[in-house]
């Protein structure tokens, strides 16, 4: 009898024991954790090598006063460096409970796909109908003449701007006048490179997702060369040479050195894993579109407000999704399968932007592929040359530039001018700045924002989307205005 009490104590101290050893592998996974995520996302403003503080006495001269404060002001704003270092989603992917999240999209993507399989036959239509995706080949249609837009400007960058720029490095020292000459011809090219394939692609009237192909690939090869060009200028010399260039034109950076931490062997198999992810996505959002986008908007002209606010919260998940696709498939697969054939080390093309509390954070971390180039040739530039007091001024330029390279890329995608980014982009993007908070609650209020913003700018493209299939324009004649007058405006409800 004595022997039962003694048992119970014995089961109740192991219990004990157990859950004192569950404590500490569930604080030891934590904190080894956040040690990568620190290690794999660190902020851009801590990438450069440490360096000695200035600080000049009160008896210096004015000249090295000076170049004390310019040291000062560029070891606060740090140059990015390249290291060696995978993708956070790679490293994460290695841990079971993570890649639980990969198949829960795998398991949704067959879920929608089933279920379009047999609603389009319980309403009698064609199974080859369904299974050759029509949306999808309607919205990459006229492919060709995309390739060929493509190609063109690849050529115009590789036999026009890098010989020119070659010749300018390589001749002997100009007086201020010549120089002036040349910045004017480097405007004048891109002017000229933003100009025409814009017109090549109205020419050829190219559907939504080939059009978003060729602008984002305008809009790239422009950053790059400027990167390039700004990069070598700055520190003089002969120019680098053009197998240095032509492999920046195709490494996942916007950013250019003469040379990049340099990865393993490409891995093939890797590089088709990735593609076929792009894919995936592709089809997913496809999907998306296909169930749920076209049956709720296909037939909208003009709704009225409380109709809209109610679609507004029905289509927060589908744009929710969506953007977690477009990450993915771009962000990850897309540029981890370029960089695993480029064999580019440095593959840090986001940071873990779903653990951020603010979107001060969110913007720094989501694409710090065009965050790193607008860090580098727009805000430091402005605040190295109008003092660091210029900040906010620095950040209103970074905004103002992205939400107008964004609203050019959708307008000339969808074929009309309707700037709801620009004006979520500019307004409550930036004024959302300036929330910050370390709580849970702000977690949640960046994530349930996400959403809610990409529901409203999914109901707000597509209502003007459908207004100009379903009603005439009120300015017949006038193709211009017929444009930049959003026609869900004028539209009878």
């Amino acid at each position: 009898s004595t022997s039962v009490p003694a048992t119970h104590a014995s089961l109740q101290q192991r219990s004990q024991q157990l859950q004192q050893e569950k404590q500490r592998l569930m604080q030891m996974l934590d904190e080894r954790l956040t040690g990568l995520l620190d290690i794999l996302g660190n902020d851009s403003d801590s990438q450069s090598h440490p360096v000695q503080q200035l600080s000049p006495s009160s008896d210096d001269s004015p000249k090295q006063s000076a170049a004390a404060e310019a040291s000062k002001a560029r070891q606060d704003l740090p140059e990015k460096e390249f290291r060696q270092r995978c993708s956070l989603l790679t490293e994460l992917f290695e841990l079971s409970h993570f890649r639980t999240l990969q198949n829960v999209f795998i398991a949704l993507m067959s879920l929608y796909g089933l279920s379009t399989l047999i609603c389009d036959t319980m309403d009698g239509k064609s199974l080859v109908d369904t299974l050759s995706l029509p949306l999808l080949r309607w919205a990459f249609g006229r492919l060709p003449d995309a390739i060929a837009i493509w190609m063109a400007m690849h050529a115009a960058v590789l036999l026009a701007a890098y010989p020119a720029y070659h010749h300018y490095a390589a001749a002997p020292p100009a007086s201020r006048r010549w120089r002036l000459a040349w910045l004017a011809s480097y405007i004048a090219f891109q002017l000229g490179f933003l100009v025409l394939p814009l017109r090549s692609l109205l020419a050829v009237q190219l559907p939504p997702a080939s059009a978003i192909i060729v602008l984002t690939e305008q809009s790239r090869l422009m950053m790059k060369l400027h990167a390039f060009v700004w990069e070598s200028a700055s520190r003089g010399g002969p120019c680098p040479s053009f197998g240095r260039f032509l492999y920046f034109l195709f490494a996942p950076t916007l950013v250019y050195r003469d040379a990049y931490p340099q990865d393993r062997p490409t891995r093939w198999r890797y590089v088709a894993s990735n593609l076929g992810q792009v894919a995936g996505c592709a089809l997913f959002a496809h999907l998306l579109l296909v169930r749920y986008c076209l049956p709720v908007f296909s037939h909208w002209r003009r709704p009225s407000l409380a109709h809209f606010i109610h679609t507004v919260f029905q289509s927060a998940l589908p744009g929710g999704l969506v953007l977690l696709l477009a990450f993915f498939a771009v962000l990850h697969s897309w540029l981890n399968a370029f960089a695993e054939m480029l064999r580019f080390g440095d593959r840090q093309f986001y940071r873990d932007w779903w653990n951020v509390t603010s979107f001060r954070s969110w913007y720094r971390t989501w694409n710090t592929v065009v965050h790193d180039w607008l860090y580098a040739y727009v805000y430091r530039e402005l605040c190295l040359r109008f003092g660091k007091r210029s900040s906010s001024l620095a950040t209103g330029c970074v905004f103002l530039l992205s939400s107008l390279f964004h609203e050019y890329i959708l307008a000339f995608s969808l074929g009309f001018f309707f700037p709801a980014l620009f004006v979520f982009f500019c307004g409550a993007g930036f004024g959302l700045m300036f929330a910050n908070g370390r709580s849970r609650f702000w977690s949640v209020f960046v994530w349930a924002s996400l959403f809610l913003g990409m529901g409203a700018l999914m109901c707000l493209y597509s209502m003007e989307w459908f207004a100009r299939r379903n009603c005439p324009t009120a300015y017949p004649g006038r193709p211009v205005l017929d444009f930049l007058v959003p026609r869900s405006f004028t539209c009878p409800m």
